[in-house]
């Protein structure tokens, strides 16, 4: 069961601490928000993403192996160390920040409603939207509003699974997979909800 502890945000951990107190905050939030108990957001992990994560073969393999399906693991690790070696040609490397220019929102597996194989809806914060953030001067505020904007689509996450058994099923409603806009902007206000 992959858990949060040891994670380290922005290419020298400066924003691990700040991070990790936010997420506990937002999820403090949004529990006590939840009156009904019909939304849970209370057991997210925050993950971290490097692009140095790339030259470590002892994390892409098997990374490597979960993505894709190859028969031969000598199939396996070639293919990883095309991508090694491709990510090592790059300007600055593994630290390239095109590499983790993104923060995202991942949703367990689940069958049946229920999560499978300990595994846990996440947060992850690629070290290149960090140093994005820092270049252009958003460093004080930004790291706040990617993360609250990432737990925003938790929310719809959960409010999409009730929305599915409700008025909206079937319809191309809310629950449309193929709206990226309406998504990316209802993320948006749910994440200005909170930081108001």
């Amino acid at each position: 069961d992959k858990n949060d502890t040891g994670e380290s945000f922005g290419t020298d951990g400066k924003y691990t601490k700040e991070l990790l107190e936010k997420h506990q905050r937002t999820m403090a939030f949004w529990t006590e928000a939840d009156i009904d108990d019909s939304i849970s957001t209370d057991d997210i992990l925050l993950l971290s993403m490097h692009g140095e994560d790339l030259l470590d073969m002892d994390k892409l393999v098997p990374t490597v192996q979960r993505m894709f399906d190859f028969e031969d693991v000598n199939d396996v690790v070639a293919f990883a160390s095309t991508i090694r070696d491709f990510v090592a040609a790059l300007p600055e490397g593994g630290g390239n920040p095109l590499l983790t220019m993104n923060a995202i929102a991942t949703r367990a597996a689940r069958r049946r409603d229920l999560p499978i194989d300990g595994l846990r809806d996440s947060i992850v914060v690629g070290d290149g939207v960090l140093r994005f953030l820092e270049d252009t001067g958003l460093a004080s505020s930004g790291p706040e509003f990617v993360h609250a904007h990432e737990f925003g689509h938790h929310l719809q996450f959960e409010m999409d699974a009730a929305m599915r058994s409700s008025r909206y099923a079937g319809t191309g409603g809310y629950a449309d997979d193929g709206d990226a806009r309406r998504k990316e902007m209802m993320a948006d206000a749910i994440a200005a909800y909170f930081l108001a």
